[in-house]
């Protein structure tokens, strides 16, 4: 009986989770205009804190509780930490490594905090962006996908909301894949950000 109780409980929480109106895109491509409109918060920081651990009410249910100390705040309230807590089944993610480590600086878009404390990037790695630097010093952003189709709807949202683009955040629209100006792709989404909210 008892494991059967933590098997429903599981189920439970797994099927609240993947069902929500933002997490049942986990397994389709979206784009940053989605991305931008959908978003609770977008939030930017280093990672220092990470555990992986049973869920406070479901201790059998794995998660990991995140802490970022925050560096800005795109959307949402203005805060030095920012933490959440993510439905975690295991090892997960392309490499099988533990999808966050402390000092990785990320930039993310989070849904909604469910009635079970659960939250996450939206669409999983396509909502969180990690930020690295090139050679030359100069901060890049990319997603887990690579930013790969990313852009691609962006000039049509941005034109039907009647907003210009600047000449950076038209070459950073142009990308078809690959980390792009961490800068840039912030501007680009404050501009489309302002978009979703006066909709």
């Amino acid at each position: 009986l008892r494991w059967l109780a933590i098997s429903l409980a599981c189920l439970v929480l797994t099927a609240l989770h993947a069902n929500s109106a933002k997490a049942q895109f986990l397994y389709r491509h979206v784009d940053l205009p989605y991305l931008t409109q959908q978003a609770a918060t977008i939030v930017q920081g280093r990672v220092v804190e990470v555990r992986y651990e049973g869920h406070p009410d479901y201790p059998h249910v794995p998660t990991v509780l995140v802490t970022l100390q925050v560096e800005r705040v795109l959307r949402g309230n203005r805060t030095e930490r920012f933490s959440f807590r993510q439905y975690l089944p295991g090892l997960t993610g392309r490499t099988g490594k533990p999808e966050y480590a402390v000092g990785q600086r990320l930039l993310l878009f989070m849904t909604r905090e469910s009635i079970y404390g659960l939250s996450a990037p939206i669409a999983r790695e396509q909502g969180r962006f990690r930020i690295l630097r090139d050679r030359q010093g100069k901060e890049l952003v990319a997603n887990g996908y690579g930013n790969a189709g990313l852009f691609r709807h962006v000039p049509e949202a941005a034109a039907k909301a009647g907003t210009n683009l600047s000449p950076a955040q038209l070459r950073v629209a142009g990308t078809e894949r690959g980390p792009v100006p961490l800068e840039d792709f912030v501007e680009l989404v404050r501009s489309l950000s302002s978009q979703a909210t006066t909709r």
